[in-house]
């Protein structure tokens, strides 16, 4: 003997639907959370193994400041790692301040752009201990490409491709967000093929920077404001 089961009405299962619909997007919100403390924990590993590549020399009291001297290549690569890892630290965080879902292919891009990140202390021992070859210098350049270029992709995908950011996302900053990793990772391009004529000052280009983000934002608030100033006589009509 069959034993019916009593199939909900088509009201009910439209309240089901959306229960279930509030129930996913719930899940997606907290996973988001615990993306960004996963990540902090990996940014605050990949910083600090920085420093522990340069070891405290063991000399005699004259002979400090020369042995010193001779790990300011070290230094030197300490500084700018410190500074690209929480330069990326910060875009990072400015990033998922607008993402409020996720989906699995996310966090696999998540992964990719943590794999550069973890990878930045070898590629700045390489680059400090073997600062004069191109191999090095372009070993680190393409860390660093990696790392914007999996941060663009991570932005595409939330932002275009799935769209898991803020639904009153201003597109002014959408397109700004993606042309700044863009630009980043042309910077970081340049300093790869600079790498191969002159190894020795192609990171010099990474000051480019800072001119090439404060240049970008005046440009998104200039829009802005355009976009907004558009509106006003609309508006009033």
């Amino acid at each position: 003997m069959r034993v019916k089961i009593p199939q909900p009405e088509e009201g009910e299962q439209i309240v089901l639907r959306k229960y279930g619909r509030r129930e996913d997007a719930a899940r997606e919100t907290i996973g988001v959370d615990r993306i960004n403390a996963f990540s902090d924990g990996v940014f605050a590993v990949a910083i600090t193994l920085l420093i522990l590549t340069i070891d405290v020399p063991q000399v005699e009291g004259g002979e400090l400041a020369n042995t010193l001297r001779a790990l300011w290549p070290k230094f030197e690569g300490f500084l700018i790692s410190f500074a690209v890892i929480g330069g990326f630290w910060i875009s990072y965080h400015l990033l998922f301040g607008y993402i409020e879902r996720h989906k699995p292919l996310l966090l696999w891009i998540n992964m990719l752009f943590l794999f550069f990140i973890v990878s930045l202390p070898f590629s700045t021992e390489l680059m400090s201990v073997y600062g004069g070859r191109t191999l090095s210098v372009a070993f680190y350049d393409l860390n660093m490409i990696g790392a914007s270029l999996s941060l663009c992709l991570l932005w595409w995908y939330a932002s275009y491709r799935n769209k898991l950011v803020q639904e009153d996302l201003d597109p002014v900053v959408r397109r700004h967000i993606l042309f700044n990793y863009l630009s980043m990772s042309a910077i970081f391009g340049a300093a790869l093929a600079l790498s191969f004529v002159k190894a020795s000052i192609s990171t010099f280009l990474y000051f480019l920077l800072i001119p090439n983000g404060i240049l970008l934002e005046r440009l998104k608030r200039r829009r802005i404001r355009a976009g907004a100033e558009a509106e006003e006589p609309s508006q009033s009509s």
